[in-house]
């Protein structure tokens, strides 16, 4: 008689040769043994060291590459090799733009989310935030003052936005927060270039910054929080965010 199989049990996956090479550089990742920073062996040596072709490292390193998780390197030497990116900012932002595109997600949670990670951030860093930061969170106040195009104005706003989540001290939350506003940046732009007068938009939300600034070093946090939570509920309502689109 034939022992019948648990229907829970499945067949494994095969993996393809360069699903491989990118399951083992992540378990490295994952393990310590591997990061930021670090120089990938040339091709031929990876592939030998791997036990797979050349084209299967090179189709896994062009997979990393467009995921913003390895630098492409070229040549020979020490010099040769991909190395892992010591910045992944970029590469999350472009993973969460196409994700951004496919998914159901709405305006509403766009906002929702910007006051999770904001408020706190705010209110924390009304605590945490250095000298050098109000510094520097003033000193954007000050170039956001000048003439600017709608996307001048937007990267100044996003760097304001990121610093003050930075400056709470949780390094996860400001990345994932510099990935979300770059992921939306030509959406944030055509926002403004929405307006009736972006001019007077702008010079609204400068003083609103300036606001928030000073509550946070004042160590107001609950002041902070409260300015941040209605400085973003304001924009979006004011550029009517129901009409907007994820990527423009």
């Amino acid at each position: 008689m034939v022992e019948e199989i648990p229907s829970q049990w499945k067949p494994i996956p095969r993996l393809r040769a360069h699903e491989q090479v990118v399951a083992e550089i992540e378990s490295r990742l994952i393990a310590g043994t591997l990061k930021a920073g670090d120089r990938l062996p040339a091709e031929r040596q990876f592939a030998e060291a791997l036990g797979v072709s050349r084209g299967a490292v090179r189709e896994a390193l062009r997979i990393l590459e467009a995921i913003g998780v390895v630098e492409a390197g070229t040549g020979s030497g020490p010099t040769s090799g991909s190395m892992i990116v010591k910045d992944s900012i970029a590469g999350m932002a472009m993973v969460l733009r196409i994700h951004l595109q496919l998914a159901s997600f709405t305006q509403e949670d766009l906002v929702e989310i910007r006051l999770l990670i904001e408020g706190p951030a705010a209110r924390k860093a009304a605590q945490s935030a250095t000298s050098d930061d109000i510094a520097t969170l003033r000193g954007l106040i000050d170039d956001m003052r000048g003439v600017h195009t709608t996307a001048s104005y937007n990267d100044l706003d996003a760097a304001f936005h990121v610093h003050i989540v930075r400056a709470s001290g949780n390094a996860l939350a400001a990345v994932l927060m510099a990935a979300l506003r770059e992921a939306l940046r030509q959406a944030m732009v055509t926002a403004f270039e929405t307006l009736e007068d972006p001019v007077a938009t702008m010079t609204v939300l400068t003083d609103e910054h300036a606001a928030i600034v000073e509550a946070i070093a004042a160590g107001d946090g609950a002041q902070a929080a409260a300015l941040v939570s209605e400085h973003i509920r304001g924009f979006y309502r004011s550029v009517g965010f129901s009409d907007m689109k994820w990527a423009g």
